[in-house]
């Protein structure tokens, strides 16, 4: 059974990432860390499942993420 939005949200938080101002309506939502550059857009509401593209931006923002912290 695939994870839920509120699930990846409470991760996201969790490793750091804040989440930015609406920039207008609709269900997407952006999260930045402050040591990456790039941004991550998570759609949806909370109920809904995380679809596999997004788990694959996560893994490879985590793994960069990791990868500069190592750095420091």
């Amino acid at each position: 059974m695939p994870r839920k939005i509120r699930e990846l949200k409470a991760q996201v938080a969790k490793e750091g990432f804040v989440r930015l101002a609406k920039r207008g309506k609709g269900s997407h939502e952006r999260w930045k860390h402050p040591m990456l550059k790039e941004t991550m857009t998570i759609p949806g509401k909370d109920g809904s499942d995380v679809p596999r593209y997004l788990e694959r931006q996560l893994d490879k923002l985590l793994a960069e993420l990791e990868r500069k912290r190592k750095e420091w």
